[in-house]
């Protein structure tokens, strides 16, 4: 009798034990911490998805609601709720006060919490875990690129307010065009863009070799200025200064899928694929998803209704 309560006793504290391991496994689990990429996906194309001719959803808010609905498992990430989350950022806007070209009103993660009626405790824990988020990207950054993009962010942000061209488009676009600023003509003549030279361009040239189509070479003049922000500067006047930007659309785009495909549709580059198919838009759409970029647009477009 001792021998089977002795024995019944060690199975009960294996069993216990094996629970306690399991449960400290479960918490330090990575997906328990780590948004893994696939999950990070999601939420960045639904938060996209919704944002579409409307204002830029805040893809790491999303993250965050769904972080604590779900208890941090985003095996359980799926793009249906990921869209149901990103769609309370999205009001119409009754305010008479009007941003750019959209008629819609981005609220704040606050405001949101309070729309779900999140307690203080569900909204301590939607913050620590944005906290997690603040250096996640899609892919692996360095110092130097990040800040490249801190550096013309400010230029960026003043373009926007004048000119309707969204941040993340003009920084995305320098970085393609420029090489993250490591091309001859951006580190020896600050042409961020490759913007050729005109009739009308009455400042400084240089003549370089580019790449045409998919896999041709010529030799352009190409326009040379005296600092970043002057060739940010001289790219907006480009694209105001050309009419087949305004009949594209690209100045009454709110999103930046659609004013990339806009400005692609306007010729602005001439790159193509093996199949003769325009890859521009493709190409800065993924720049921009990759380095988050899309996030200086809705910081802006989110302030606008909280000052």
């Amino acid at each position: 009798m001792r021998l089977l309560k002795r024995l019944l006793f060690k199975l009960m504290f294996f069993i216990i034990f094996i629970v306690f391991i399991f449960k400290v496994i479960n918490v330090f689990s990575p997906k328990k911490t780590i948004l893994p990429n696939s999950a990070m996906k999601i939420y960045i194309n639904a938060s996209d998805e919704i944002s579409k001719d409307k204002l830029q959803v805040n893809w790491k808010y999303v993250a965050a609601l769904d972080a604590v609905n779900i208890d941090n498992d985003f095996s359980k990430t799926n793009i249906n709720n990921a869209k149901e989350l990103a769609s309370e950022f999205i009001e119409i806007n009754n305010t008479g006060s009007k941003f750019k070209n959209s008629n819609y009103k981005l609220l704040s993660l606050e405001e949101v919490m309070n729309k779900l009626s999140y307690d203080n405790k569900k909204k301590e824990k939607t913050y620590k875990y944005l906290d997690t988020l603040k250096n996640r990207y899609l892919v692996d950054v360095t110092e130097n690129k990040i800040n490249f993009i801190k550096e013309l962010t400010p230029v960026a942000i003043n373009i926007y307010k004048n000119y309707d061209i969204l941040p993340s488009v003009a920084i995305g676009q320098a970085i393609l065009e420029s090489s993250w600023g490591q091309s001859d003509l951006s580190a020896d003549y600050n042409n961020l863009f490759g913007i050729k030279s005109t009739k009308s361009w009455k400042g400084k040239t240089v003549k370089m070799k580019t790449s045409e189509n998919y896999n041709d070479t010529i030799v352009a003049t190409f326009r040379a200025y005296a600092s970043k922000k002057e060739s940010l500067d001289d790219y907006a006047q480009f694209l105001k200064n050309n009419k087949r930007y305004k009949e594209n659309g690209v100045f009454k785009a709110v999103d930046y899928i659609s004013q990339a495909k806009s400005i692609d549709k306007a010729g602005y580059s001439t790159k193509q694929d093996e199949t003769g198919k325009n890859m521009y838009a493709d190409l800065l759409t993924e720049i921009i998803k990759e380095y988050n970029l899309q996030l200086i647009d809705s910081m802006i477009q989110e302030d606008f209704f909280q000052n």
